[in-house]
């Protein structure tokens, strides 16, 4: 999860437990050490996501389906021919987060998936007009 992701999650913590701004700051101070969800570092952060779970927040969990398996596999083999070389998934797990801001492509929705197999074919077809 990202920092980004996380801070996100803290304030809808906040929100879904109704903390007045001063509960919620003494919470962040006697959590962290710090007075705002900004100076969070990632540990800290989610150290105070673990303290709002034991105040009795849950997160919700995510209706939308993941993307097939098969789909999956479709961008890691997209991915293998684009590259010489062992599969770099650490590279491949980065252009996921820039191009859909989602960590990995496990966690893509079918319509995301479907669109990453799309720019990984072009990406392929524009190498093979180059060569």
């Amino acid at each position: 999860m990202t920092h980004r992701d996380m801070l996100a999650k803290i304030h809808i913590a906040k929100k879904d437990l109704r903390l007045e701004d001063g509960e919620y700051r003494a919470l962040l101070v006697r959590v962290s050490g710090v007075n705002s969800a900004k100076l969070l570092s990632d540990r800290q952060a989610e150290a105070v996501l673990a303290a709002m779970q034991r105040l009795g927040w849950k997160p919700k969990v995510s209706t939308r389906p993941a993307a097939k398996r098969a789909e999956i596999r479709m961008i890691y083999a997209l991915w293998g021919a684009l590259h010489s070389g062992p599969l770099d998934r650490e590279a491949l797990r980065s252009w996921v987060e820039t191009r859909f801001k989602i960590s990995a492509p496990e966690f893509l929705k079918p319509p995301q998936a479907r669109e990453a197999i799309e720019q990984l074919k072009a990406w392929q077809k524009r190498l093979r007009g180059q060569e």
